[in-house]
């Protein structure tokens, strides 16, 4: 990705940042910029975050305040195999062990809340994250004017009318901002935590409802499910809070999302041992179908595979596509139920890997 370098360099260099986002962002924006500060943090960078407060609408899948205002000890570049800690009367001792090398006084840091206040003045780098023109900073920009224009800034978007206001944009209008951060999270080899990958999912997630995906957001998907995400709050946000055995399966299936990277198709296989799992029958799919296709993601085409309990154990499937040759083709060649854009087919098939490779063989 262009400019990928460049950002984190940017990062590395500084050991201040002032992470930003809009108010008025959404999950994309708000929950890719939390990620990056949580990896800033983790990384031992002193973090600052605006807006202060997330919008209480976000409460089941963010947190209200961004940056605790938390005495914090950081450790850098050290592997933290070991953490406890012993209360000696009025004394706490915590102690750590590193993996992979041993930890010296000069790798430790410790920021108190007025440490980070001052911080905030002393940044060595600005990211903004989904922030088209600084005005929509509001007051923050307009009391903080010289500030913006003495310290380097990294700029990160997916709006092409972005004022590119940064010494570094990364602006890429064809993926969910959640995505750029992946990648470049992933840069600095730091395995995001659960409340990372969830944040970053969910981000794709909203841009996915308004937009068609293309192919690296695909693969994104693909990444993150294989993944440890809290997908309860995920279901959760974008579908209200509901405990029911069609939930649970639907859990299962966004764990179960890959993708055949050859033909751009994702697809889940749902077992027979998913189903005991999630107390749920077959003619559940058909909620979890809506769901992935109308809530989620607005999948150009998609596969589902489930394993039945007939004495045969055959394999039934369902191929959605705004393509219609393609799904003429399923239709046609497994003898299947067209409904709108999609058909529903069975096949004399027990081992999945050979029935996805008849699939892949007809599309």
């Amino acid at each position: 990705m262009e400019g990928l370098f460049q950002a984190k360099k940017l990062i590395d260099d500084a050991e201040s940042i002032f992470v930003l986002a809009s108010k008025n962002s959404g999950v994309d924006g708000l929950g890719s910029a939390l990620s990056l500060s949580y990896t800033l943090n983790n990384i031992g960078k002193i973090v600052n975050f605006f807006p202060e407060q997330i919008p209480k609408k976000y409460s089941p899948l963010l947190p209200l305040k961004a940056i605790p205002e938390e005495f914090v000890i950081s450790v850098k570049g050290k592997e933290i195999s070991e953490l406890y800690y012993e209360k000696e009367n009025q004394i706490l001792n915590i102690f750590l062990s590193s993996r992979n090398a041993k930890i010296k006084k000069q790798d430790i840091k410790f920021t108190t809340p007025q440490e980070r206040n001052i911080a905030r003045q002393e940044s060595d780098l600005l990211i903004t994250i989904g922030v088209e023109r600084l005005e929509e900073l509001g007051d923050f920009y307009e009391k903080n004017f010289k500030f913006f224009y003495q310290t380097p800034i990294l700029n990160i978007d997916n709006e092409l009318l972005n004022n590119k206001f940064g010494n570094t944009n990364l602006i890429f209008n064809n993926l969910p901002i959640a995505v750029i951060l992946t990648k470049l999270i992933n840069a600095f080899q730091k395995e995001p935590n659960e409340n990372i990958k969830t944040w970053l999912m969910a981000g794709i997630i909203e841009f996915s409802q308004k937009r068609e995906i293309n192919q690296e957001v695909l693969e994104s998907i693909s990444d993150l499910t294989k993944k440890d995400l809290n997908y309860q709050k995920i279901i959760n946000f974008f579908n209200a809070k509901e405990e029911s055995n069609q939930t649970k399966l639907l859990e299962i299936a966004l764990q179960k999302l890959a993708l055949f990277k050859s033909k751009h198709l994702p697809f889940i296989y749902i077992t027979k041992k998913d189903f005991e799992n999630s107390c749920s029958a077959p003619k559940d799919l058909g909620f979890v179908l809506e769901k992935l296709i109308n809530k989620f993601f607005r999948f150009s085409s998609f596969l589902l595979l489930w394993e039945t309990s007939t004495p045969n154990n055959d394999i039934k499937g369902v191929f959605y596509s705004s393509n219609n040759n393609t799904v003429k083709k399923i239709s046609n060649h497994f003898s299947g139920e067209r409904k709108g854009k999609g058909v529903l087919f069975a096949m004399k098939e027990r081992d999945i890997d050979k029935a996805k490779e008849k699939i892949l063989e007809v599309i």
